[in-house]
């Protein structure tokens, strides 16, 4: 059996930086098993990729179902992966959807005619955790939150780029062994992967947007990460005084410079009345083709 995939750049305009993600096109009339599916995604050994799950022929629903898979698990959302999905689904081929649905829920989409850009209203259950991790770059506890259930990272703010340049490590690793136990996090969230995110503040850009450099460890160094990206919007929004209410508070985080891979990834967020909790989060980006072709499988 043979199925067709594309690959792109996503969080770029440029081929070759940015965040690759593959999107495998399942036929309606295909049933893969969750062991063939990992065994594809560890063959493409990106950070992640997509299962697209085809329409009916003949039909043309207004949503398309998604799986997400990295190199060692299936995750229930991911940032760049929704991203470059979307652009997929309403540039490269024209589709009239506005909606992808994940194991974390429904997203809306949509395309941004002005910049060519698009836009994604993600699942979102934000929480912080009672649990903090020291980093010995700082000598300090940092949080953890998670952004869904499943997907969880540690925020690590650093002084300067030159303290930045020096970040190696997922601190869950250090403390845990590895990326995928979340052992300890707060009752009922103990699931899916938990990442180390580093960020400097940069001041902000000529739209507004307060600017931060970033980079995101796994088990491996993460070229762009939407998913932690939109995690730390809500996290630094969270943190703005309650008497500017819901904002909107907008982002723009530049990740992937120190692996030749830059990303720049817009993140909205909006609070809920009195500015408590979250109530929306928007990611945005640019996105760009690079492959096509067939696997066996």
């Amino acid at each position: 059996m043979k199925l067709s995939y594309t690959t792109l750049d996503v969080f770029t305009t440029t081929r070759y930086t940015g965040n690759p993600v593959a999107i495998v096109q399942v036929p309606s009339t295909v049933s893969l098993t969750q062991q063939q599916k990992q065994g594809i995604a560890s063959e493409f050994n990106l950070s992640e990729i997509v299962f697209l799950h085809l329409p009916a022929e003949g039909t043309s629903p207004s949503s398309r179902k998604i799986d997400i898979f990295t190199s060692q698990a299936e995750v229930p959302f991911a940032g760049h992966p929704t991203i470059g999905t979307s652009f997929y689904i309403l540039y490269t081929t024209a589709q009239n959807v506005d909606t992808v649905i994940t194991k974390a829920g429904p997203i809306p989409i949509e395309k941004d005619e002005k910049t060519g850009e698009v836009k994604a209203v993600i699942p979102q259950d934000f929480h912080v955790h009672a649990k903090t991790y020291a980093s010995p770059l700082t000598g300090k506890y940092h949080p953890v939150a998670s952004i869904v259930n499943g997907m969880s990272f540690i925020y690590v703010e650093l002084p300067d780029l030159e303290t930045l340049a020096k970040a190696r490590e997922n601190l869950n690793v250090s403390e845990f062994g590895t990326t995928y136990n979340p052992s300890a996090l707060d009752k009922g969230w103990q699931n899916g992967l938990v990442g180390t995110m580093y960020y400097v503040p940069m001041g902000a850009d000529e739209f507004g947007r307060k600017k931060y450099r970033t980079r995101m460890f796994g088990s491996r160094e993460d070229p762009g990460t939407g998913s932690a990206s939109s995690g730390l919007g809500c996290y630094l929004a969270g943190l703005e005084e309650k008497s500017k209410g819901k904002g909107s508070f907008k982002f723009a985080f530049t990740q992937g410079v120190e692996m030749g891979r830059r990303n720049e990834i817009a993140v909205e967020v909006t609070r809920k009345e009195g500015g408590e909790g979250v109530e929306k989060v928007v990611l945005i980006g640019a996105v760009v083709t690079v492959m096509e072709g067939t696997l066996e499988v």
